[in-house]
């Protein structure tokens, strides 16, 4: 729950400039941390289902492995499995940010420290999530992507920096027009990102709680003391509405 609520709200209020560049390093280390541990409860719990209560061994908690992806797809295939009708379907956007999440898990969190080394073998991290970003902003409406960028022009042009460049987070060197445009339009979508990934989140309320019910069933059939707790209790915000969503500047519990 933590790690979640702290990813989506640092990659909520990250951006390209220098003050807030940090928070897509902190949010993708806490969101990948905590769609890991999210999916491993319940394939914990669905090994505990299909094995009269016994947990997995350390051996088979390991073979689930680090791939988010790979994680994902098996925790996928669970609620069709168990009869629910809500059931992961994602589109294009969304197939990224697992993936972006997954090759950030594998080794690309380390991308900066392998470029010291010469052994750099990843992705730049922030480049793929600049290309999570880049999608959002093209999903904006025409005319709100049109008055960013009108909006952009008239500061720079007050400035008298039109001529000016700026390194971006990914090291790329961009006009201050264009670097003021990014920057504004990050702002704008950001919130549809978090939405984003809240979409893919909310599958995982209605699995755990099936999981957790036919679990204290069963531990109440074999007269055993229950030793689940009501683990969907801890994701209320999964079940944020979309208009709430966009809102939301902060991801904190309680709020």
């Amino acid at each position: 729950m933590s790690s979640l609520l702290g990813g989506l709200n640092s990659l909520r209020n990250a951006n390209i400039d220098e003050n807030h560049r940090g928070l897509f390093y902190s949010g993708l280390f806490e969101l990948a941390t905590g769609f890991e541990r999210l999916m491993k409860i319940a394939l914990i719990l669905d090994h505990q289902l299909k094995n009269h209560l016994k947990n997995p061994t350390n051996k088979e908690l390991r073979a689930f492995g680090h791939n988010i992806k790979d994680l994902f797809d098996n925790c996928s295939i669970l609620p069709q499995a168990y009869g629910l009708r809500q059931q992961p379907s994602f589109n294009d956007k969304q197939t990224k940010i697992i993936s972006t999440l997954t090759e950030f898990a594998k080794g690309s969190r380390y991308y900066n420290l392998d470029m010291l080394t010469n052994n750099n073998q990843n992705d730049d991290p922030i480049g793929l999530w600049l290309s999570v970003i880049d999608d959002h902003i093209w999903s904006l409406r025409s005319d709100v992507r049109t008055k960013l960028r009108n909006d952009s022009a008239e500061v720079i042009e007050r400035s008298g920096m039109a001529s000016s460049w700026q390194q971006n987070v990914d090291g790329e060197w961009v006009t201050v027009l264009d670097f003021y445009y990014l920057m504004s339009a990050t702002e704008k979508a950001n919130p549809h990102i978090i939405w984003s990934i809240i979409e893919i989140l909310r599958p995982f309320y209605g699995l755990l709680r099936h999981q957790c019910y036919e679990l204290h069933e069963l531990y109440a059939q074999q007269g055993k003391e229950n030793e689940i707790p009501y683990m969907y209790e801890f994701f209320p915000f999964f079940l944020t509405p979309k208009s709430s969503a966009l809102r939301k500047k902060q991801w904190i519990w309680g709020k």
